[in-house]
C-alpha cells in the first residue's frame, strides 16, 4: 500500500504534492507553509484538496482491484 501511495504522490503536480506532504506528513500548519512558500493559505487549501481528491480516486481504484481478486 505504501508503494502505491508513494507512486500516486509522485504523479501529483509539485505544488499539490508539497501542500499534501508538508501538512499531512510533516506537520506544517497552513500558515507556516504559506509563509515558507509565499502563497496564500487559501491557495494551499485548494492545492491540498485537489491532491486528496486525486489520491482518493487512485487508492479507491486499488482497493476495488484488491477486492475483485
Amino acid at each position: 500500500l505504501w508503494e502505491e501511495l508513494s507512486q500516486a504522490l509522485s504523479e501529483l503536480p509539485p505544488a499539490q504534492r508539497e501542500a499534501f506532504e508538508k501538512t499531512e506528513l510533516h506537520g506544517y500548519s497552513y500558515r507556516e507553509l504559506a509563509e515558507e512558500s509565499g502563497v496564500s493559505e487559501q491557495a494551499l487549501l485548494s492545492r491540498k484538496h485537489k491532491a486528496v481528491l486525486y489520491l482518493r480516486t487512485r487508492l479507491r481504484a486499488l482497493y476495488d482491484e484488491l477486492l475483485a481478486s
